[in-house]
Order: C-alpha cells, then structure tokens, then sequence
C-alpha cells in the first residue's frame, strides 16, 4: 500500500510540474545543435564542418571510426575528417553527432535511475537500427531519418529519469518505471519541441505506441517504422499478435515477416548497430517492461543519407552488398 501510495504521489508531483511547465528539460547539446544548423544551411561547406568537429576531438574520432565501421567501409580506411564527412553524408553526419553527444546526457547518479538510462539509452540505438534496415525496403522513406526517428522516440524517458534522480534518488525501479510509462511521450513531444525538433518528429514520439494508428493515404509513414522497430526485439517478435498491427500492414510485412525480420536482416542490422556504438558480440537487450506488457494485452500504448550522383547513398551502397 506504501509503495503505490509513493507512485501516486511522484505521479502527481510529475503531472503538477509538467501543467506548470515547470519540468526541467536538458537543452540539445551544443556541438548538436552547431552541426544542426550547419548542415541546414544549403551552402555550407565541408571546411565548416571540419573547424566545427575539431573543437571536439572525442567526436571526431568517433566520426573517423564510424566511416571505418562495416556499414560504410569499402576496404580504405579512412583517416582523417574530411575523407570520413565524404563517406558518410551530411544527413548521416548529423545523426551521428546527435548519437555521439545525446549519449552523455544518459547520466545519473542513483544506481537504479541510471542502470534505466543505460537500457533506454541500448533500446533507442536498437530501436534506431531496426528503423534503418525497415527504411531501406521503403522506396519512399530515407533510412536515415528513420534511424534519427528511432534513436529519439523514448526520449521523453530522459527528463522523467533526470527529475527523479535530482529530487527522489531512492525511487524505487517500479515507481520509476510506472513514471516513464505514464509520462514518456508528453515529456518527449515537449522535449522535442524544446528543442526545435520538426513537427514530424514530435508527432513520432506521440503516436509510435499507437497500433491501431490509421493513415490518410494508406501510405507507411515514419510512424509506422518506428512503430514496427520497437516491437520488433529477440523477446518480443515472436510474441506480438502482427495481423493486428495496422503499421505492419502499410509496411507490406506479413505476420510471419514481422517474426522472422532479425534474423532475415540479420547482417545489415548487425553493420548499423555497430555504426550506433554496439560491439560485435553485444547481443540486443529486452525492451522495457512497459513496452513487453502492451505486446501481451494488445492495448494502444506500445510503434536521409546524403546521396550519390546515382542517388544511392554510402551507406546503402555498404548495406546493400550485404545481400551478395
């Protein structure tokens, strides 16, 4: 009885701060939203974003080695900034600046809050992969902005577990994650919105978790990527009831399809994990309860690489090879 009493009141506590607009929201880390607004800029130049990526030597060496990783190498390892923005795009750039730096907000300092962080933190950049490889067979969608759609749709988890580690650091790991699942997607669509993200993310982050979700046009959208991805973990997928997925269906994934995507797709979702900060062997983890009891009640509550001259990108190139 004490303990749900607890959850109702940090509920509330939550609930009162966020009608108030007093739920404190972390900024867009700077070197993010510098490549961000860069890379808007149609006339940018790759020098401006080399003077940009030095002033942060750790990023640039995270940049140089996702060039090299499997997703994108073509047998010349690279070697210096220049060499790896020309590999990898400006789109592809972006994304992974926002990874490299998104990352160290992820912090806590109440063992529980951040040993959650650290699974929300895996279940984004798996999320993110799955996203990718289900844009790729999407004439219409770019696997990229799928990728940045997945890596940021829980995001709202992060200034709930930020609020509960400066003002209840002994939460206990079912309040906190009864807070994530109540709060996550008005926290997120607000955070994205704080941080000038375009209204189609934001409406991302608001309805992945509707599975009855319909479209105007009959057309999968990225909603439906996301939506799809986030269902689509070792164990999960074979659980999920798909012929009730509507998203699914705009995919042109058939239940069986929906079950067998991991391991169909197994070596290009291997290169964009890698590419996303995973290690080789680091198998995929469980998503969060919250997401395991929507799959078993079926209840609404949960689902651009720069181009080529030929109009295919790099890393669509590398993945693409992965079928031969």
């Amino acid at each position: 009885m004490m303990k749900i009493k607890q959850q109702e009141a940090v509920a509330a506590e939550v609930f009162a701060a966020l009608e108030k607009g007093r739920l404190e929201l972390p900024t867009l880390p700077e070197m993010a939203l510098k490549i961000r607004e860069a890379i808007d800029d149609p006339n940018v130049s790759a020098e401006t974003l080399i003077r940009l990526l030095t002033t942060d030597p750790s990023i640039s060496a995270q940049i140089i080695k996702t060039a090299n990783s499997a997703a994108f190498s073509n047998g010349n390892p690279v070697n210096d900034l220049r060499t790896a923005i020309s590999r990898l795009g400006y789109r592809m750039l972006r994304n992974m600046v926002m990874l490299i730096t998104m990352s160290k907000l992820f912090k806590a300092s109440s063992p529980i809050i951040s040993q959650e962080l650290q699974r929300l933190w895996d279940h984004s950049r798996e999320v993110a992969a799955n996203s990718y490889v289900l844009a790729l067979h999407q004439k219409h969608l770019k696997p990229d902005q799928a990728m940045l759609a997945g890596l940021v749709h829980d995001l709202g988890a992060l200034p709930l577990c930020i609020y509960a580690d400066r003002h209840h650091p002994r939460l206990d790991k079912e309040t906190l994650e009864g807070l994530i699942r109540k709060f996550h997607t008005e926290v997120g669509a607000s955070l994205l919105a704080n941080w000038h993200f375009p209204s189609e993310l934001v409406e991302i982050v608001s309805q992945h978790e509707n599975l009855q979700r319909t479209t105007l046009d009959g057309l999968a959208d990225y909603i439906d990527v996301v939506a799809v991805a986030n269902l689509m973990m070792p164990t999960t997928a074979k659980f999920v009831a798909w012929e009730n997925v509507h998203a699914a269906k705009r995919l042109g994934y058939s239940p069986t399809q929906c079950q067998n995507f991991l391991s169909t797709h197994a070596e290009q979702i291997s290169a964009v994990r890698e590419m996303l900060g995973f290690s080789v062997s680091q198998a995929p983890s469980a998503p969060r309860q919250a997401a395991q009891k929507s799959v078993d009640t079926g209840r609404t509550a949960v689902a651009v690489p720069e181009e080529n001259p030929d109009g295919t990108s790099n890393m669509l190139s590398g993945l693409f090879k992965l079928f031969k």
